[in-house]
């Protein structure tokens, strides 16, 4: 028997609808995709490359402002490029198009998440996967972002089912593997890729993996994803010889860097750390399947148990720390978590639903609070916090949105007053928990959070001081501000010259970006202008104009 379903005697038959489980997914997906601009650390970037290539119509190597742009490979580009070459500008602008990308991707690996819960489990509990996947606080942010590792997601995911599916369907399970590859490959680093192949070869340490079946499997992926994910890759070395071999010596294996600097060991303990909050409340449901199913010679327990302690411990070896290359984490430890999700113990499902109730009750009550004050000056105290930490904010409603943010509150506290709560609903209210202050706080304060965290309010502060007749002027900036030049050119239309540290700058107009610490003040320029995104101390803006040479 391949596949072990918890639906067993005694136990309540499931009673989520379907369509619930669809509603609330695509609900999830959408708040912060649209209506803001590119914001830190890695969506200006992003941007930029989509740009360029619309511009260009180079869309072999991710450019940045003239230089190849080699944190990840291509794929998500490509698909970020070709949403907004459709839906920009005539029906929205460059930045909001591009993001389309995520929602696609995210669904994409949502599917094969709870493709993998029911191959693996039995029926209803892929619902259960991606409930438990969607209420993951680390699936949050990176989730709604622009960003290549959202496909690198759906492409773990895509690989992680056919593995799944091998026991049955080993030729179809062959060439999904394949596709899992190609995209991880095409999304994120050769390292994640690594990861795939090893947790692959290692399964056949097992039983249930160690046959004819699965052979050819990992024969058909190999045969297909090879000359699949080579593709890009020979033509990249081709056309951009430097560019390929500055990728290959210092991006190719991603949290590693590179060939030519591999790097080992970071902080130790930070991804085990990571993992408390990061997969909450997936960590204590695995914990209780764990604990109370122990058929650790079952390939639901196998599959997951062996990808995650792959993932943790190539993660550990790198010398990276970033949460984004945690992603991986999530699909097992979500599979794990719904197990046995079914034979939660009342008390211990009572508790998850009264943590979520608390936990998002008053963060919900918080973000109506502050859509109050920051529109309408009241609770007055709160108004005045408001305005320090987002002061270029100018009080806006939306109506339609203000009312769908009410029903969503309505609905979310009919959902956790329910009785008989058992494990499926406990983990259905805090997903619609979750979602509901994901939603409020990038619906009610988004026009607020936009107004503190993009550059549009600094770039055009800039621009309304520059001389009319210096409009069209040179105005040069240090090369290493990147994100400055990229900023001035998308918000303002102004290129910055750059020039290098130490250098002469070659125009009669210069933007400086320094620490407070730094200082504005720079020998033979009169700052003309001076400014900084609210709240953000460490980084300073100043335009100089060259001083005229005394006599």
């Amino acid at each position: 028997m391949l596949t072990f379903s918890t639906n067993r005697a005694g136990l309540p038959q499931p009673t989520e609808k379907p369509w619930l489980l669809l509603l609330l997914t695509f609900v999830w997906l959408w708040p912060g995709i649209l209506g803001h601009d590119p914001w830190k650390p890695g969506e200006p970037f992003v941007n930029a490359v989509v740009a360029n290539m619309l511009a260009s119509g180079n869309w072999l190597t991710p450019m940045v402002d003239g230089a190849a742009y080699l944190e990840a490979p291509p794929l998500y580009y490509w698909v970020a490029a070709a949403l907004a070459r459709v839906f920009s500008p005539w029906l929205l602008p460059l930045h909001d198009a591009a993001r389309l990308a995520t929602p696609l991707f995210m669904a994409l690996g949502l599917t094969f998440a709870g493709m993998t819960g029911r191959e693996l489990i039995g029926r209803r509990h892929g619902r259960s996967v991606v409930l438990i996947l969607i209420g993951s606080l680390g699936l949050l942010a990176t989730g709604h972002q622009m960003t290549p590792a959202v496909a690198g997601f759906a492409g773990f995911a895509i690989a992680f089912y056919a593995l799944a599916l091998s026991l049955r369907a080993p030729g179809l399970a062959g060439a999904l593997l394949a596709a899992g590859l190609v995209l991880t490959f095409l999304s994120t680093s050769l390292l994640e890729v690594s990861l795939l192949v090893l947790s692959s070869l290692m399964l056949t340490a097992f039983s249930a993996w160690r046959n004819k079946g699965y052979a050819i499997t990992l024969a058909m992926a190999l045969f297909l994803a090879l000359p699949l994910a080579g593709l890009w890759p020979w033509l990249f070395a081709h056309a951009e010889p430097a560019a390929f071999a500055r990728w290959w010596y210092e991006e190719a294996l991603g949290p590693l860097n590179g060939f030519g600097r591999v790097g080992f060991f970071h902080e130790f303990g930070y991804y085990p750390k990571l993992v408390l909050w990061y997969t909450w409340p997936a960590w204590p449901l695995a914990a209780w399947t764990v604990y109370r199913s122990r058929r650790f010679d079952e390939p639901l327990l196998q599959l997951p148990l062996l990808f995650f302690v792959v993932t943790l411990i190539l993660l550990t070896l790198s010398d990276r720390q970033s949460t984004t290359y945690a992603l991986p984490l999530l699909l097992p430890m979500a599979v794990l978590a719904a197990v046995e999700l079914d034979t939660l113990k009342r008390g211990a499902a009572a508790f998850l639903n009264w943590f979520g109730l608390m936990t998002f009750g008053f963060f919900g009550l918080l973000i109506w609070a502050g859509w109050a004050a920051m529109n309408f000056g009241w609770p007055a105290k709160l108004a005045e916090r408001a305005a320090y930490f987002s002061p270029d904010y100018l009080p806006q409603v939306s109506w339609p949105a203000t009312l769908a943010a009410l029903a969503a509150t309505a609905v979310w506290l009919w959902a956790v007053t329910r009785r008989h709560l058992r494990g499926r609903q406990a983990v259905t209210n805090w997903a619609a928990g979750i979602t509901l202050f994901w939603g409020l706080a990038l619906t009610l304060w988004l026009p607020w959070l936009d107004a503190a965290k993009s550059y549009r309010p600094v770039v055009d502060s800039m621009m309304a001081a520059l001389p009319p007749a210096a409009k069209n002027a040179c105005v040069a900036t240090e090369r290493n501000n990147l994100l400055a030049r990229l900023s001035w050119q998308y918000y303002g239309g102004l290129s910055l010259t750059a020039f290098e540290r130490g250098a002469e700058p070659p125009c009669g107009w210069r933007l400086v970006v320094r620490t407070r610490a730094q200082g504005l003040a720079e020998p033979g320029w009169t700052p003309i202008w001076q400014g900084r995104r609210p709240r953000d101390k460490d980084e300073l803006y100043a335009l100089l104009r060259r001083s005229p040479p005394s006599h």
